[in-house]
């Protein structure tokens, strides 16, 4: 795997380090455009006012979670731990939405907020990790050859960053959990010596996650703040998937997780030697989700531990993978409504729920999403735009 850049501002500049908010990009999916259209607009326009709030945020989120050995105050957000935002993906099923607006891929579709904003999906993303971000800003890591998506973590951490512990999150995700909410969860298990893997679930029936969505085993209750995680299931029968109910409810793998500093040092121990268990097949040999399904096995004989209670599962209220088209016209009509905006400070929330009120018809008579600087767009303008998933995009 080669590594192309990492940095805040430059994408030629040194590779930095003791850094802690980085995005994951691929050159050969635009990544150097993204770097300098959206992760650079982040850090210039978006990134100053969540900074009115970040510290007072993050201290609450602290003082609700209980100090510990790795964060006790909130610097120790952005010293102790990384957060990535995996956004290298080619995004094929949303390509002609893409291709249909511009030179875009699913996470930097440039939606107008006004005359010097944009917005685009990986905002969320990253504003998601915003306790991790120190003042140099998000860093990009823009690889030159794909590797898989736990690829350029390795890379990372093969190239001599001191190992910590590791949040991840994928880049077109969205969630409607808060940060302060996601990362009370996240400090209390990383404040535990004995818990080495978090993910965060969504639940969702049966008839839903069958055949389509990764399955989280757990015990408990899905009114427990807290679920143990036991095993996963890819994708289950309906059968399978109806056995594995709690409550009713299965736990769908949402792809934000988190692997303790400890687990990666074994984990990064292994790859170096030469051994490498987390492979996808010979194209992607690094893949997060064999990296967890690893780690959590290994946890008996890494530390003595059952994996069940060395593993935690937080189920959210709302998510969305933003992957196709169909997704994105419904993430807009819960934006519209107010949601997923609780991670941006309330000028800029009113401003995107505004701008998305104006620009978004889905479930009109003559629905439509326009990308044009006017959000006043004639019949002619609709009639005449391209059509993807029974929504027209002008452009």
């Amino acid at each position: 795997m080669n590594i192309q850049s990492i940095s805040a501002n430059d994408c030629c500049s040194p590779k930095p380090a003791f850094k802690a908010s980085y995005v994951t990009l691929s050159q050969k999916n635009l990544g150097e455009k993204i770097s300098r259209n959206v992760v650079d607009s982040f850090n210039g326009k978006i990134l100053p006012e969540l900074k009115t709030t970040m510290a007072k945020e993050a201290q609450g989120v602290i003082d609700a979670a209980g100090a510990g050995r790795v964060i006790g105050k909130p610097a120790d957000f952005q010293n102790n731990i990384n957060f990535f935002a995996l956004a290298a993906g080619s995004g094929s099923r949303f390509r002609e939405l893409a291709q249909t607006v511009g030179d875009y891929n699913k996470i930097s579709l440039p939606f107008k907020i006004d005359d010097k904003l944009n917005l685009h999906m990986l905002d969320f993303a990253m504003a998601m990790g915003k306790y991790f971000i120190g003042e140099e800003g998000v860093n990009t890591i823009v690889a030159s050859q794909p590797s898989g998506s736990f690829g350029d973590i390795v890379a990372h951490y093969q190239a001599g960053n001191p190992i910590k512990d590791t949040v991840v999150c994928c880049g077109d995700n969205v969630f409607g959990d808060k940060a302060a909410d996601m990362m009370k969860f996240f400090t209390k298990v990383i404040n535990n010596q004995d818990k080495h893997v978090a993910l965060v679930g969504v639940a969702r029936t049966p008839e839903e996650v069958a055949r389509r969505f990764g399955v989280l085993q757990v015990e408990g209750s899905l009114n427990d703040e807290a679920l143990k995680l036991t095993g996963f299931s890819e994708k289950p029968p309906l059968e399978e998937a109806q056995s594995m109910a709690v409550d009713g409810m299965n736990i769908a793998n949402t792809g934000m997780f988190y692997i303790s500093k400890e687990a990666m040092e074994k984990l990064m121990e292994e790859i170096n030697s030469g051994v490498n268990n987390i492979k996808k097949n010979d194209t992607e040999p690094y893949d997060f989700a064999n990296a967890v399904k690893y780690v959590h096995k290994m946890l008996p004989e890494w530390f003595g531990i059952e994996s069940s209670e060395g593993a935690d599962v937080k189920v959210v209220d709302k998510w969305e993978d933003v992957g196709e088209p169909k997704a994105l016209y419904q993430f807009a009509e819960d934006v519209k409504g107010g949601l997923y905006l609780g991670n941006f400070t309330k000028n800029l929330a009113d401003k995107i729920q505004g701008a998305f009120a104006e620009r978004i018809h889905v479930n009109d008579a003559k629905p439509y999403i326009a990308f044009t600087d006017s959000a006043k767009v004639s019949d002619e303008q609709i009639a005449n735009s391209k059509n993807v998933d029974g929504v027209n995009i002008v452009v």
